[in-house]
């Protein structure tokens, strides 16, 4: 007898439960309250999530920073709990804020939150490997959870001692013969990406942040539920299993129908837009918390000397930003370094003489703090290098280049340095392209240098890996954002100053 199942499905919804981007306070058709309206649930129907989900927008931001009864009351959980969340898998940004956060968090979910390859010491998260759902109808779906193990290289040490990442494939393949000795229908949701184009096989990202390719084709799982890119990728099957990705910031969501005969597994799916209605619950309740937090975001915290006007992506990288002279001047009279790297976000950015909060998360969205790091002239060179690879020649024009667009746009792994001085020539070949570093205008002569950095950059992400063999000198546990809102409070009518960066060796072009 054929057995029908529905599965809703979201991910990477980083706090944005309103529909608003905060960047202004205009209504859009995003948040997690719209995308759950849509949601119709029977006894034949799952609701997942592929995590991160408590950090990443200012209202995440107000509440980490108001803590109390407000943090306590995990707002974030109550909207999940309302809609009936089945299943969720901790995204790697779950753990940002440590073990005991995540353990409330999860302690107030009515989901069960699954991760294979998180082996929790201390016992008070509540993660399992897999559940077995039994539908009104009596299939059996068996949804396991694997987060990216990139989380041991990103993430604060601190925040693992209690909990354990292991190999993301190893857990999906083991837990992948459990599921199959008590399922009908075996899925897999992996707080990751793809590391090849799904239609040709092409590598697009090395190491093993992203692994979902591999285990589409390695593993046969009849679904795979992936996230962390930021990518929509539509549903499709690849190498017998049928897989999907959302993008970010609860936008859209994905429904995925399930057609079970006699051991036959057909599915389908569809990513829908999140849209423009709500329920009015708990829309109403926690609407108050979204009034506190647009008037947190419309305070004045300082003044600039002079309005950063907003530029083109090209401009500002051959040029230099007044955003990233901001941040960087920030960094080093914080850290006490001798040189700093920053990178922006992908949307436009531009701040006013009068910056509020509204300003200051609109410029930077990253929850990151600060490492810095002992580096030699090699591997500044390096590091150089890659920030070389961002642009490209073509018919004599300088474009950006498709490596930092393709497979996602990834502006943010371009870097801006303070602090030294170097020549770039684009005529020479990608990897060679750095001709000159000057500090205190002088060569660097084999000294070794203090570069401070966020610490997603210190962990070697977005092609930076040459900073995994260097000597931590400090970790700093401020996040930027606050240190740029002390900074501010500090120096009345700042005055950003240009500290060296890139200069152009063919002027030519």
């Amino acid at each position: 007898m054929k057995k029908k199942a529905k599965i809703y499905y979201t991910s990477d919804v980083h706090g944005y439960l309103f529909p608003t981007n905060y960047g202004d306070k205009t209504e859009r058709p995003m948040g997690l309250l719209n995308c759950i309206t849509n949601f119709e649930k029977d006894g034949n129907t799952l609701i997942l999530d592929g995590g991160d989900t408590i950090s990443g927008s200012p209202m995440a931001a107000f509440i980490t920073e108001q803590a109390g009864e407000l943090l306590l009351s995990e707002p974030f959980a109550k909207v999940y709990n309302a809609a009936g969340y089945d299943a969720v898998v901790p995204g790697n940004h779950d753990f940002n804020f440590g073990y005991d956060r995540l353990s409330h968090y999860l302690g107030k979910l009515s989901a069960v939150c699954l991760c294979a390859n998180a082996i929790d010491l201390k016992g008070e998260t509540g993660i399992v490997s897999s559940h077995i759902f039994t539908l009104d109808n009596g299939l059996r779906l068996g949804v396991g959870g694997i987060v990216t193990d990139y989380v041991n290289v990103w993430e604060n040490p601190e925040h693992l001692e209690q909990i354990q990442i292991t190999d993301a494939f190893l857990a999906a393949k083991e837990e992948l013969k459990l599921l199959k000795k008590k399922s009908d229908v075996t899925i897999c949701i992996y707080h990751g990406g793809y590391e090849c184009d799904l239609d040709t096989g092409t590598v697009l990202t090395s190491g093993n942040e992203n692994i979902g390719y591999r285990i589409l084709k390695e593993l046969d799982y009849d679904i795979v539920l992936t996230a962390h890119q930021h990518m929509t990728v539509k549903g499709r099957d690849c190498f017998g299993t049928h897989t999907l990705q959302l993008t970010a910031n609860a936008v859209q969501y994905a429904c995925i129908e399930i057609e079970y005969e006699d051991g036959a597994c057909t599915v389908s799916s569809s990513i829908l837009p999140a849209g423009t209605h709500h329920n009015r619950e708990p829309y109403e309740t926690l609407l108050p918390l979204e009034k506190q937090v647009q008037k947190w975001l419309d305070l004045e915290i300082g003044s600039l000397k002079e309005a950063i006007p907003q530029k083109e992506k090209i401009e500002m990288a051959l040029g230099g930003s007044g955003v990233a002279d901001f941040f960087n001047q920030i960094q080093l009279a914080y850290t006490g370094a001798d040189i700093s790297c920053i990178g922006l976000g992908n949307n436009p950015i531009a701040l006013p003489a009068h910056v509020t909060m509204r300003d200051l998360v609109r410029v930077y969205p990253f929850s990151n703090t600060l490492v810095v790091l002992e580096v030699t002239q090699e591997v500044i060179k390096q590091a150089l290098e890659r920030c070389a690879q961002y642009f490209a020649v073509k018919g004599g024009k300088i474009e950006i280049s498709e490596v930092f667009l393709k497979p996602k746009v990834e502006h943010y792994n371009y870097d801006y340095f303070a602090g030294i001085t170097f020549e770039v020539d684009l005529e020479r070949p990608v990897g060679d392209r750095v001709v000159n570093i000057l500090f205190e205008g002088n060569s660097l002569a084999g000294r070794k240098l203090k570069l401070c950095m966020s610490d997603y950059r210190a962990s070697g992400t977005g092609g930076y890996e040459v900073y995994r063999q260097c000597p931590v000198l400090k970790r700093f546990g401020t996040e930027v954002p606050q240190l740029a809102l002390e900074y501010l409070k500090n120096h009345p009518d700042a005055e950003i100053l240009r500290n060296g960066g890139l200069v152009l060796y063919n002027s030519r072009l």
